[in-house]
């Protein structure tokens, strides 16, 4: 898991993370793996279980849409940063970015048998935001479009009562 033509996944490389979406450290969470594709696009591939679905049980739950695009897009970001600092990801001072803003777009349904391709671009890099667009591809087609603002957080923020 985590490995894509002898590369290491962003979530594979990065260390304590228990988050539900992108969290390797979290057995029960959906274990994203995000590469990069590009010198400012990232990629991740996404087979939705079918108790991954919405009220119609042959579609995907739009909640579980939303999770998978924050955290490819947070993980890009990371990636991002890490690359920017001239370090592999982990390597040092852990670098840490939580969703600042975030807005989707569903254009249409997304099947539950549908293998989902996530590709997210950079395309602003602030002092201590990152601004991305990611799509969320499905048979072929744009499903969703996303922006999202990710703020760098510092490292005592993933402390318990940080």
């Amino acid at each position: 898991m985590g490995n894509r033509a002898g590369h290491l996944s962003f979530q594979a490389q990065i260390k304590g993370n228990h988050c539900f979406g992108c969290g390797g450290e979290n057995p029960h969470g959906l274990h994203i793996q995000s590469f990069w594709a590009g010198d400012d696009t990232a990629v991740c591939q996404f087979s939705p279980q079918a108790y991954h679905c919405a009220a119609p049980t042959h579609f995907l739950n739009g909640g579980i849409i939303a999770t998978v695009i924050d955290c490819h897009c947070i993980c890009t970001a990371m990636a991002d940063a890490y690359r920017r600092a001239g370090r592999e990801i982990g390597e040092g001072e852990a670098i840490w970015f939580a969703t600042g803003r975030f807005s989707l777009e569903y254009l249409r349904p997304v099947s539950i048998k549908a293998e989902i391709v996530l590709k997210a671009s950079v395309v602003d890099v602030g002092e201590r935001n990152t601004e991305l667009e990611c799509e969320l591809i499905a048979n072929n087609k744009t499903a969703v479009r996303a922006k999202l603002t990710a703020v760098r957080v510092p490292e005592q923020w993933m402390a318990a009562g940080g």
